[in-house]
C-alpha cells in the first residue's frame, strides 16, 4: 500500500464520517445534503487518473452502502462512485484542461446514476415526483458544494503524480505525443 493510497483511504473513512455525523444532519431544504463521498471521488479521480479513481469510487461507495442510514441495496452507491471516478479520470485524462468543467459534471452525475441504479435494481421507482422533489435539489446541492470541496481535494493531492505527467507516449518516428500537442524528441 503506497502513501497515496493509505491517503485516499483515511479521506474517504474521515469524509464518509462527516457525511453520516454532520452533514446529513444540516437542516438543508429539501432534506437534501451534498454527496461528499462523491465529490472526494471526483477530485481523487482529477488527481491520478481514471484508475485510481475507480478504485477509490468503489471503496468510498462500499463504505458508503454500509454505513447506516444506507436504505438501497449493496453495491449500489460503489457502483455509481467507481463510474462516476473512472469517468471523471478518463476525461481528464485525455483533456486534461478541462478539470473544473469535469468536476461540476461530476457532481451532476452522481444523482442521476444513483437514480437509473435505483430504478434498474428496483429500489426507487423514478416517476414526475422522485425527478422533482429529489433529483433536482440532488444534482443543485452538489453541484454547489463540488468547487470547494473538490479543489481541496486537489490541494491535499497535487503534490503527488499528476496525471498530465502520465499521459505522455512514444511512437515510432522519434516523435512523442503528450499533452501540450506534437513534441520533438530529444534523442
Amino acid at each position: 500500500m503506497t502513501s497515496r493510497d493509505t491517503a485516499g483511504l483515511i479521506l474517504i473513512v474521515a469524509v464518509m464520517i462527516a457525511q453520516v455525523t454532520l452533514v446529513n444532519r444540516l437542516p438543508l431544504p429539501g432534506g437534501i445534503a451534498p454527496d461528499l463521498a462523491l465529490l472526494v471521488v471526483v477530485g481523487f479521480a482529477l488527481v491520478h487518473g481514471a484508475e485510481a479513481g475507480a478504485i477509490t469510487g468503489f471503496c468510498a461507495g462500499l463504505l458508503g452502502d454500509v454505513v447506516p442510514p444506507a436504505v438501497h441495496l449493496t453495491g449500489e452507491h460503489a457502483l455509481v462512485l467507481c463510474l462516476v471516478g473512472y469517468a471523471a479520470g478518463r476525461v481528464v485524462e485525455q483533456a486534461p484542461d478541462t478539470g473544473p468543467l469535469v468536476a461540476l459534471g461530476g457532481a451532476a452525475a452522481g444523482p442521476v446514476l444513483a437514480a437509473v441504479a435505483g430504478a434498474a435494481f428496483g429500489g426507487v421507482p423514478v416517476g414526475p415526483v422522485v425527478l422533482v422533489d429529489r433529483l433536482v435539489p440532488a444534482v443543485v446541492c452538489n453541484v454547489l458544494a463540488a468547487p470547494p470541496v473538490v479543489w481541496g481535494v486537489i490541494r491535499v493531492f497535487r503534490g503527488r503524480t499528476r496525471v498530465a505527467e502520465r499521459t505522455e507516449f512514444e511512437v515510432p518516428g522519434r516523435v512523442r505525443y503528450g499533452v501540450r500537442g506534437p513534441l520533438r524528441s530529444r534523442s
